[in-house]
């Protein structure tokens, strides 16, 4: 990792369980990423949401680790990337763009794949020992798992597109005693381990195993309850087993069902399901992760790519060499497209922001 330096903000460290209920859960900016049930024992998830089960000493550790406290990114670009990004960079730092596609492509995978080849790579090669990612049970509800095997990680390819505390499974991998742990997330999952990396406060459980974090490209999240009773259930007619996998592709949001049958409305239509906390968040590219991968901007089958850090740079140059994946150029016309959606994102950000009243939370 390229940041020894860490930022510390240090009037958060007095704040306590009781500000982050008032400021963060109860006013629904919370984008349930885990963090605060992952490394506070006192914290755990009953009902979908953070919940404080045993007695508050104010650490501060919560409040400090969560994305949706304070986040300055001028200050973890610096640290992560020795410096800031500039006007043009809408997509945040990065040292290669490419549309890329796993070789061959194994699983249930989303896309082109990448990010599952990426991750088996990483593991194969001994960057990493095990790898955090997202499974579901056969009701598509997602649960964190910690994978130790190629296998494992195949299993859980494919998004899930509705909100998870994934965090909690480096938690889990700490307990194992794992000590290269790769984890892949959205862009506030990876806002949060990045906090937990850079931030200076008095706890040391860990950080330094976190070994390489892999970002996706998210424009908003779903609420399980709310997608399933609403859209899939009530418009789809369909049970969440009888779904096979979900995609959103050319501005329409898919199930298709396990027999092969497409189910889809207009992207738009979907907003009635989105999760509220995914409103104050401007990241569309995960832009501090070792490296990004999504869709948009590359063609069917193949993913975006965007290398950010030496981490992601040596994971990237050994799938290719070994033929793990394989790429091609990245489009202008695909990464303007991503760079819309990117601005897009921000500029509902300061919109949503204004509208919460979120003020702590820079680019």
């Amino acid at each position: 990792m390229a940041a020894k330096e860490k930022f510390v903000e240090p009037t958060y460290l007095e704040c306590g369980f009781g500000e982050l209920e008032y400021k963060v859960i109860a006013s629904e900016i919370c984008c349930r990423c885990g963090t605060c049930e992952a490394f506070c024992p006192r914290i755990e998830n009953q009902e979908s949401r953070p919940t404080l089960i045993d007695y508050d000493p104010l650490c501060g550790l919560c409040f400090a680790y969560c994305p949706r406290t304070f986040l300055n990114m001028e200050d973890m670009e610096k640290k992560l990337f020795s410096r800031t990004r500039s006007q043009d960079e809408a997509l945040g730092i990065y040292r290669k763009a490419a549309s890329a596609q796993a070789s061959p492509v194994q699983g249930t995978v989303q896309d082109g794949g990448v990010a599952t080849a990426l991750l088996v790579q990483a593991l194969k090669s001994g960057m990493i020992d095990c790898a955090v990612v997202t499974g579901r049970d056969e009701n598509w509800r997602s649960v964190p798992v910690v994978a130790t095997t190629p296998e494992e990680i195949i299993a859980a390819a494919g998004t899930k597109y509705t909100i998870t505390n994934s965090v909690v499974g480096v938690a889990e991998a700490l307990e194992r005693g794992f000590s290269k742990i790769g984890f892949v997330g959205t862009p506030c999952q990876i806002q949060a381990l990045r906090k937990v990396q850079l931030l200076e406060e008095p706890y040391e459980f860990g950080q330094e195993k976190i070994a390489l974090l892999v970002g996706l490209f998210c424009m908003e999240n779903f609420d399980y309850d709310t997608l399933f009773s609403g859209l899939i259930k009530g418009k789809f007619g369909l049970k969440p087993e009888d779904v096979s996998r979900f995609e959103i592709q050319k501005g329409m949001f898919r199930a298709i069902d396990k027999g092969g049958q497409v189910h889809e409305v207009k992207i738009a239509e979907t907003d009635p399901y989105t999760f509220k906390g995914c409103g104050p968040c401007f990241d569309f590219a995960s832009e501090l992760a070792d490296i990004s991968v999504g869709s948009v901007g590359s063609a069917a089958g193949w993913s975006t790519v965007l290398v950010r850090t030496e981490v992601g740079e040596k994971l990237y140059s050994s799938a290719l060499s070994s033929g793990v994946v394989k790429e091609k150029a990245l489009s202008e016309k695909g990464l303007a497209l991503s760079k819309k959606l990117s601005a897009e994102k921000a500029q509902r950000f300061v919109e949503k922001s204004q509208e919460l009243g979120v003020s702590e939370i820079t680019r």
